[in-house]
């Protein structure tokens, strides 16, 4: 039986399971303000008040990493896990934003299919992690492999939705196309966020296998 060295600090997995768990819970809100466009200022005033509990959160990762000394894994990596799931609850918080400051009436098909994505890689991130704390392999192997699934269907979704917008440039105005291309490009950037924490998290199970 191969041993491991392998110091753990708890509250480090409680802050990520706690981070990821924010991450879920504001991808929720937002796939909610998009298939329900009812209210969505107040909608965008939760997503502002997930995105300041997920500041809180890494801060809370960041402190703890400049005052210990023994880590549960290279401390490189810490840090790359704890901005990498701040940055997905960042670029959901400014989709929803977009949606306000652009007046816009009701979302389009793709940014509705784009936030169903992001619900489903957060969940599925949030779960992952779960797995961490104690190196399982295989459902944190199959977590990473779903996300990478997802994330591809990301960018399919991604590139079709450009195209179309294009595609209607002679019949909406140029307004119409921006608008829509910025909140599109924002959630394919929460999307490459959830990306990089499964490839961080997959980082991290090699080093230690």
């Amino acid at each position: 039986m191969k041993l491991r060295i392998f110091p753990r600090e708890e509250s480090y997995f409680d802050l990520f399971e706690a981070a990821a768990d924010n991450a879920a819970l504001s991808a929720k809100v937002l796939l909610d303000m998009v298939d329900d466009f009812v209210d969505p200022e107040m909608k965008a005033k939760r997503l502002v008040e997930l995105e300041h509990e997920g500041d809180r959160i890494t801060h809370a990762i960041l402190s703890r990493l400049n005052s210990t000394f023994v880590t549960p894994f290279d401390r490189e990596d810490i840090y790359a896990l704890a901005s990498q799931l701040d940055d997905v609850t960042d670029a959901v918080e400014e989709a929803g934003d977009m949606l306000v400051l652009h007046k816009v009436v009701e979302p389009i098909r793709p940014v509705c299919e784009q936030a169903r994505l992001i619900e489903q890689a957060t969940t599925a991130t949030a779960a992952g992690l779960r797995h961490l704390r104690k190196l399982e392999q295989e459902p944190l192997r199959a977590y990473w492999v779903h996300i990478n699934e997802l994330e591809n269907e990301g960018d399919h979704l991604y590139r079709r939705a450009r195209a179309e917008l294009y595609q209607f440039n002679g019949e909406h105005p140029a307004r119409y196309v921006l608008t829509w291309k910025d909140i599109i490009e924002q959630l394919e950037e929460a999307l490459d966020s959830l990306e990089h924490v499964a490839h961080t998290v997959e980082s991290i199970v090699l080093k230690h296998a």
